[in-house]
This record gives structure tokens, C-alpha cells and sequence, in this order.
């Protein structure tokens, strides 16, 4: 299968879904990592120009290290909205990818950016296959699986799929340290809820994938929600 992962900033699909996605490229699946914004605002010090190039540098090591293809679609980092442009150009990923499966954000998040892209991804998968919304990807027939990615600590988040990440826990500790320039933005930007204790914030996300495991009986997992129509077109599980 064609697996894209689209998440709103350079290091959430690491953070969120990285053993997952190590998981379908070891099992021979191609895999595609996504951002809609360039991650510009990422930086206390750096210029917007320079940090997105870092981020998007960042990200593209990242995917690398499993083989995935990383594309961003260049929107600003917290100043992305919708419209018939981004729209199409949503499309047009899915349909350059050719995925078969889309990992994305839960639909309610603490940030408007993650929001969006999961909006956005649960709108589209029925347009992909039609003609006249024309881009400059052709259309495919494959109508992708949306799974939704649990937001940050797991707020308001009952899992409905497990994937066991036990064995591509260094993997995907090995992924989010590419994003050594989140480290310090969070250190600080947000000095008095996060980053602050940890040497790195990306700890968190591994302590949430052992207590995801604790849910499932392995050492270390991701969890899923599969979206309400992947129910309806493919009521069969697609992830690894």
C-alpha cells in the first residue's frame, strides 16, 4: 500500500505516528510524510525564511532514516486557512501519493493548524477520484482509509486501534531528535508548561506510547480512531 501521514507542522507525524509509519515501511509499504505549514514561527531567535528551512531540512532527515518521502505544502505556521486553493492542493498530495491509507490529526486539538489539516483530510477522500476538480495530479480511484492520530497527551482520547511500536521505539526516538530545533523552541516559548524539566519534550511522547502499550498489552504502542467513513467504504483494519 501507499501510506501518507500529513501532519500540520514538521515533527508531528515523528511525534504522533513515527513507529507506525516505521512499521509499514519495514513491512515493504511505501510511506509518505506530510506537512501542510513550513513550521516559519518555529524559532525565538531565527528568522522566519531560516527556520523553515531548518524545519523542513528536520523533517526530511527524519523521514529518510525509513525511507519515506517527506513534502511539505509551504503554508505559514499558525497563519494557514482554508480555501478552494488549499483545498486542491490537498488533493493533489493525495493523489501524487497515491495513498491507499491517510494518517492524520484528531479533529479536536489544542491548535488551530491541527484542526485544519484533519478537516481538510476527512473532507477530501471522496473527491479524489473526480475529474473536474482538476489539479495537476490526475485523478486516482482509490478513495484512502483515514485514521486519526491522538492529539497531544492524549486529551479527550479513547482509542479505538493499537499498533504495536515495541520494536520501532528507537526508530522512532531516532526521528523526533532529528528535530534538535523544536528542543529549544519549546524551551523557550513555553518555559512554564513544557520543556522545561525534560532535556527533551519529545519524552512525553514516549512515555505516552508506554502507557498506550500498558492499554494493549505491549511494551510500547500508537493509538488510532479510525475516521466515521473509513468505517463505511473499508470496514477492515489497514494498519500494520
Amino acid at each position: 500500500m501507499n501510506i501518507l501521514a500529513i501532519g500540520a507542522h514538521p515533527d508531528d507525524v515523528e511525534e504522533y505516528v513515527g513507529g507506525t509509519l516505521a512499521k509499514y515501511a519495514k513491512l515493504g509499504h511505501k510511506v509518505f510524510t506530510a506537512t501542510a505549514t513550513n513550521g516559519n514561527v518555529g524559532s525565538a531567535t531565527l528568522p522566519k525564511e531560516e527556520i523553515a528551512r531548518i524545519r523542513k531540512k528536520e523533517a526530511a532527515e527524519a523521514a529518510a532514516l525509513i525511507g519515506a518521502e517527506y513534502i511539505c505544502l509551504d503554508y505559514n505556521d499558525e497563519m494557514f486557512f482554508e480555501s478552494e486553493q488549499v483545498r486542491l492542493d490537498f488533493i493533489n498530495l493525495v493523489r501524487y501519493c497515491q495513498a491507499d491509507v491517510i494518517l492524520t490529526h484528531y479533529p479536536y486539538d489544542y491548535n488551530p493548524d491541527h484542526n485544519l489539516t484533519s478537516k481538510i483530510v476527512t473532507d477530501i477522500p471522496v473527491m479524489i477520484p473526480v475529474a473536474k476538480l482538476v489539479t495537476p495530479e490526475k485523478p486516482c480511484d482509490k478513495i484512502p482509509t483515514v485514521y486519526y492520530f491522538e492529539p497531544v497527551n492524549g486529551i479527550g482520547f479513547v482509542p479505538t486501534e493499537y499498533v504495536d511500536i515495541t520494536e520501532e521505539i528507537e526508530i522512532k526516538k531516532a526521528m523526533c531528535a532529528k528535530h534538535e530545533s523544536q528542543i529549544q523552541w519549546m524551551k523557550d516559548n513555553y518555559k512554564d508548561t513544557i520543556g522545561q524539566k525534560d532535556e527533551s519534550f519529545f519524552e512525553a511522547f514516549f512515555i505516552n506510547a508506554r502507557y498506550r502499550g500498558i492499554q494493549c498489552g505491549v511494551d510500547y504502542a500508537e493509538a488510532f480512531i479510525a475516521a466515521d467513513a473509513a468505517y463505511r467504504m473499508h470496514p477492515y483494519r489497514l494498519l500494520p
